[in-house]
């Protein structure tokens, strides 16, 4: 019975923009057809090959403003620095003499205690560490560390360490990369010295230990030698008529290690005789000072006054010391020398 309802009805005129709509699919689905074609390199199959489409007929991907092909070439990286600066001769001579220092093929070499070691002021030494390993740097004793500046501090972790006894602490560097990759630069101002120092980070490769030789260490020993064989050469009493046999070395020297170290301290039970290198000579001479027993955690001993006066390469001091100290440099520069008789604390 719906069929014959069906039936009976009259036809429905569709109206002419359902018509339209209704064209327009197939025509619709010729234009992506058309576009995957020339994407493909590819005519369509309802176009022949070599034939172009009939005027009136489904517009070509050209024509609907395809994208156009990639570019035959990348383009060029942005740079994430401004251009460096013009440099004029004598900038570019400065610059070539730093290469040149840089660069010198002046090897480290191994201590006996497995540290790599580095002739300072050879060359400019690197430190190659790797993520989750410590590489240790580790200072001249008695060197104290005023100031550390590293180019990458984010990525670049620099810490302080110290090792040894209060008479000849030794301070480190504990030096750790956040990555691998890395390459940065660092300097460290010391009491006696500065440093430069190349950083590079590896996966796998570092230096567990890390320390220096220095020149002045070698002058000191050869002054030191010169010294004692002149001594064991030199007549059994002093200019001062003393008998060398009646003479007391037994003291203590500590702290800071500069080039005027005194080389020993002895006396004679009425003065006390400093002596000194040869190369205080050549530089300002330490003020001496005599200390007292007092002090404790927050405050240093009382500091007495020191008669005393140079004769050639000695202080004579005109009565025994206990405790005393040279001082050279003012502020937080000072480089300090502690000198103590044995059985006194």
């Amino acid at each position: 019975m719906g069929a014959a309802l069906l039936i009976g009805l009259p036809p429905v005129a569709i109206p002419p923009a359902a018509q339209a709509q209704q064209t327009q699919v197939p025509a619709i689905l010729r234009v992506d057809a058309a576009a995957s074609a020339s994407a493909s390199g590819r005519l369509p199959s309802d176009h022949p090959a070599g034939t172009a489409p009939a005027a009136g007929s489904t517009p070509t991907a050209a024509a609907m403003g395809a994208a156009s092909p990639a570019p035959a070439t990348m383009p060029p990286p942005v740079s994430l620095l401004s251009p460096s600066a013009p440099l004029d001769a004598k900038e570019r001579r400065a610059v070539s003499l730093a290469r040149q220092w840089a660069s010198r093929a002046e090897m480290p070499q191994r201590g006996e205690d497995g540290m790599i070691r580095f002739l300072y002021g050879a060359t400019l030494p690197t430190v190659v560490c790797a993520p989750l390993q410590v590489c240790d740097l580790a200072l001249q004793a008695g060197e104290i560390v005023n100031n550390v500046n590293v180019g990458d501090k984010v990525r670049w972790n620099v810490s302080p360490g110290l090792s040894g006894s209060p008479a000849g602490q030794i301070t480190h560097l504990i030096i750790k990369p956040a990555d691998a990759g890395l390459v940065s630069s660092m300097t460290i101002e010391t009491n006696r010295r500065t440093y430069a120092i190349k950083l590079v980070s590896t996966q796998r490769e570092w230096m567990p230990l890390v320390a220096f030789n220095y020149p002045d260490d070698m002058q000191r020993q050869w002054s030191a030698y010169q010294q004692t064989v002149t001594w064991g050469a030199a007549a059994s009493t002093l200019s001062t008529g003393e008998s060398v046999a009646n003479l007391d070395f037994r003291f203590r020297i500590s702290g800071d290690d500069p080039n005027w170290r005194p080389l020993r301290v002895y006396t004679d039970g009425a003065k006390t005789y400093i002596q000194f290198p040869r190369a205080m000579a050549f530089g300002t001479a330490p003020a001496l000072v005599g200390l007292d027993n007092d002090g404790g955690w927050f405050s240093g001993p009382s500091q007495q006054v020191v008669n005393y006066r140079i004769a050639g390469d000695r202080y004579i001091v005109d009565r025994v010391l206990d405790r005393a100290e040279l001082v050279s440099g003012v502020g937080g520069g000072q480089t300090r020398v502690l000198i103590t008789r044995d059985g006194v604390r």
